[in-house]
């Protein structure tokens, strides 16, 4: 859901490229049923992508690390040292900062409300991207 969200949020920005990957992903897997529906209401398609786990190349090609909870961000840290100055929890720059819970498994409603914690945190994460920008 946070590629799909984050890649609506940024679209005709070309110098802003945006991917996913998950600590315990498993390659190749479609997005839940729960997903393609609440993106779908925002007029997002997600349908067609597929997971990825997280990689030292992946790792390697990234300017941010965007982390959904505090143990993700650890395994990351944990996994990859050398991305401890650009890994940051997605609610880290909001006043609320805190975790996004992981929805995987659960009912619909729980998918919703963590798509709309991804939405809300979107503008915080584009203003700390972009003011390094040129």
């Amino acid at each position: 859901m946070a590629e799909g969200l984050f890649r609506k949020a940024v679209a005709g920005r070309p110098e802003i490229v945006v991917s996913s990957a998950g600590v315990g992903a498993v390659d190749g897997q479609p997005p839940s049923a729960h997903s393609v529906t609440a993106l779908r209401a925002r007029g997002i398609d997600i349908s067609k992508v597929r997971s990825r786990g997280l990689t030292s190349a992946i790792i390697e090609q990234s300017t941010h690390v965007f982390a959904m909870t505090r143990g993700h961000m650890d395994l990351i840290l944990t996994f990859f040292p050398e991305a401890a100055e650009r890994t940051y929890l997605v609610r880290e720059f909001m006043p609320q900062a805190g975790d996004i819970a992981d929805p995987i498994g659960q009912g619909p409603e729980v998918y919703l409300r963590c798509c709309q914690q991804i939405e809300a945190a979107i503008p915080s994460l584009l203003e700390f991207i972009l003011k390094d920008q040129p």
